[in-house]
């Protein structure tokens, strides 16, 4: 059996791979250090963003499925903490994968999708996010990540979809784009 205590992000995101995603539950169910988890999530996720999109959906899926389990393995506190600090670290992860705000998308969209928290929130984090609070919106990394997130669901969904929940959300798109930039974004679109 696979110990989560020396279950790195590679051996995680391995046994992911490998579809042991029952494993990995177990580890993290033995693990019961609720207090860790969100550091967990953040490591899997920024570990994702140098792999392969197979990876990062079975991620997305084992998050989820940790999150709807019986047991109820990943709180919502527990991923808005880890999703925060994957957050705080965007720029950086940026340098080292140039489409990260575009592999975070779909990691969120599957979670809104699949209701374990709502646009409003994810929203929110997007919006609060970066070293320091806002600051993503300041460099541009918020419209890519929202617009990421709005585009996957329209692919999955529809454009119906789409506006529902932005509808629903409350929130406001324009908010997210850079003050005084020109540049498009990917988030243009759904303006």
């Amino acid at each position: 059996m696979l110990s989560l205590v020396r279950l790195g992000p590679h051996e995680a995101i391995g046994a992911i791979i490998a579809k042991d995603e029952m494993e990995v539950a177990l580890c993290v169910k033995d693990l019961n250090a609720p207090s860790f988890y969100p550091s967990m999530i953040s490591i899997w996720i920024t570990d994702s963003f140098e792999r392969k999109d197979m990876e990062r959906g079975l991620l997305a899926k084992l998050l989820v499925n940790l999150a709807k389990s019986r047991d109820t393995l990943l709180s919502q506190p527990q991923l808005v903490e880890g999703f925060e600090t994957v957050l705080a670290c965007m720029e950086d992860a940026v340098t080292d994968a140039p489409k990260a705000p575009q592999f975070l998308g779909g990691i969120f969209a599957k979670v809104v999708l699949e209701n374990v928290l709502p646009m409003a929130e994810i929203g929110r984090l997007i919006y609060e996010g970066g070293e320091e609070q806002g600051q993503l919106v300041e460099v541009g990394l918020a419209a890519e990540i929202l617009g990421s997130v709005l585009e996957i669901i329209k692919t999955e969904k529809g454009e119906q979809v789409v506006k529902e929940i932005c509808t629903v959300s409350g929130l406001h798109l324009e908010n997210f784009r850079p003050p005084n930039s020109k540049k498009a974004l990917t988030l243009d679109k759904f303006i």
